[in-house]
């Protein structure tokens, strides 16, 4: 694995096999990657639980 940013921080994430296969499926309509998509699908999961 490569070097992150001092901002950011790795975590690890159990989800069921068919979610992540959704998940991926969505991310490659969407031309982005797994791991963009489910940091958006939060950013905007913690945006909202602000409003």
């Amino acid at each position: 694995m490569g070097t992150i940013a001092s901002n950011k921080t790795r975590t690890l994430l159990t989800i069921e096999k068919d979610l992540k296969k959704e998940l991926e499926q969505i991310a490659k309509e969407q031309n982005r990657s797994f791991n963009n998509l489910v940091i958006t699908v939060l950013k905007r999961y913690a945006d909202s639980s602000h409003d």
